[in-house]
């Protein structure tokens, strides 16, 4: 837990809020985001556990997540992808309207934070000597059944966890 607090610490927690005229705080974190405006969302599956978490990057914190999809089924088919069982799965989910408040066509928008998260994420694990596994898959069809909040779309899934060397 130390380390996955230090990655995501390293990666996107809030250094500071701006304007809300938007509707929502712009924000500057360590991930870059077009326009500070960090539509993408972070869902965390630790090890062992049939709880989903959503991390807060303004508070620094994990926080559980009800909801009515079952965890296992999701783990089990990204182990489909990459075997790895005593990884934390990260999923992605992208709130599309909050790019769409400030650019027109914005959904490269998205896509392109939601890459750099992920790039910036396996840096900053290579520097913290943990595995970092990009899978390759949206995470859809279940950001979308996730969570109790329409307009969420999965942008991305990873598997982090120590190396075998640690």
């Amino acid at each position: 837990m130390e380390a996955l607090g230090s990655l995501l610490w390293v990666c996107c927690h809030t250094q500071e809020l701006g304007s809300d005229h938007l509707g929502f705080p712009l924000s500057r974190r360590p991930s870059p985001s077009g326009g500070a405006i960090h539509p993408v969302h972070l869902l965390v599956l630790l090890p062992q556990e049939n709880c989903w978490y959503r991390y807060d990057p303004k508070e620094h914190a994990l926080h559980e997540t009800p909801s009515k999809l079952d965890a296992t089924i999701v783990r089990s088919s990204m182990q489909t992808i990459v075997a790895a069982p005593s990884a934390t799965l990260f999923i992605l989910a992208a709130e599309p309207e909050m790019t769409a408040a400030k650019y027109e066509a914005s959904a490269s928008l998205v896509w392109r934070d939601a890459g750099v998260i992920l790039g910036i994420l396996a840096i900053a694990a290579e520097a913290l000597d943990l595995s970092f596994c990009p899978l390759g898959v949206t995470g859809e069809p279940w950001v979308s059944q996730l969570l109790e909040q329409p307009g969420l779309f999965g942008v991305g899934c990873a598997f982090v966890g120590a190396t075998p060397s640690s």
